[in-house]
């Protein structure tokens, strides 16, 4: 009786037991399936957080791909407006070159003309001022038999359509006289005048030296001043030269005797004499453009003779196609 009362007891125990150990379990299961669902709640909204952050990026993305067409679009666009622009930049350069040359040989052809016209004037330097008198036309015939006593002319030969002072101004009255510009009518009687004050060396009015030259441009009296100026420089050196016209300089050169065309061509010949000369920069330019004008010359002969093309042409007179 008293073993089936322990038994009793023991399993009554043991079913507490087993109750308990399932009541922790389901408990444990039911604090698990919370953990759970606080998880899958947090995944949820960490999916919604993803999703809308891909969303952005890829609104982000869109929105940088349309700027990026566009980008592409007016770089396109652009690259196509610089292309014209240089094309259009090129032909205005071969324009420019074009026109440069144009004005340098109409400059060269206008000085040439200009210089033409003087041939039949003389220029004479270092006459007292008011020697003249009131009639400057008399005083020239006449000073010219009695300073050139060679001169195989009469005075009734010596005819001179013109006689009057440059318009050099003479600011003191220590500055040299006034140079007479003398124009006649024929131009060998000029050239006989001329070559007999140059034979006979020294001209002199009383006792003072006089000077007879040609009637040059304001331009080539300054490029033969730069020559003179060489020339006088290569005499202290022994070295023989001279001006030929219109601007040319003749020098020996070792045992050969050359001719320069300009003085620029003629500076490395100098330098080696240890003569620097300074070419002003316009005289380079029209040099340049002198050669370019022959190198174009030659061309002609060819099938490229024009710096501008008709399409070239059609840049500047679109009207005219």
């Amino acid at each position: 009786m008293a073993k089936s009362v322990v038994a009793s007891k023991a399993g009554g125990a043991a079913e507490t037991s087993m109750e308990d150990i399932l009541r922790s379990i389901e408990k444990s299961n039911q604090e698990i399936r919370g953990e759970i669902q606080l998880m899958r709640e947090d995944v949820k909204e960490f999916k919604g957080q993803i999703s809308e952050s891909f969303n952005r990026l890829e609104t982000s993305v869109g929105g940088l791909s349309t700027q990026l067409t566009t980008l592409e679009k007016r770089v396109v666009d652009a690259e196509g407006r610089i292309g014209d622009t240089e094309e259009k930049a090129a032909i205005h350069g071969r324009a420019i070159s074009f026109l440069l040359q144009q004005e340098a040989e109409l400059m060269e052809r206008c000085e040439d003309l200009q210089n033409r016209t003087r041939r039949q004037n003389l220029r004479l330097y270092q006459i007292p001022e008011g020697s003249e008198g009131r009639d400057m036309v008399a005083f020239i015939k006449k000073l010219l038999p009695t300073v050139l006593p060679s001169l195989p002319l009469k005075e009734d030969d010596i005819r001179i359509d013109r006689a009057h002072k440059t318009l050099t101004p003479r600011s003191k009255e220590s500055d040299p006289p006034c140079p007479i510009l003398v124009g006649f009518a024929d131009y060998t009687v000029k050239e006989q005048i001329l070559r007999q004050a140059w034979t006979q060396g020294q001209v002199k009015m009383g006792d003072r030296q006089i000077y007879f030259d040609n009637d040059y441009s304001p331009e080539l009296q300054r490029k033969r001043a730069q020559v003179r100026y060489v020339i006088k420089e290569l005499k202290q050196k022994n070295v023989k030269a001279k001006c030929l016209y219109p601007a040319r300089l003749r020098m020996m050169v070792g045992s050969v005797e050359k001719t320069f065309p300009t003085l620029m061509e003629a500076a490395p010949a100098l330098q080696k004499m240890n003569i620097q000369i300074r070419v002003d920069e316009r005289d380079k330019l029209q040099s340049e453009l002198t050669r370019r004008r022959w190198e174009r010359q030659d061309n002609r002969r060819g099938k490229n003779g024009n710096l501008l093309s008709e399409e070239d042409c059609r840049v500047f007179f679109p009207g005219n196609g």
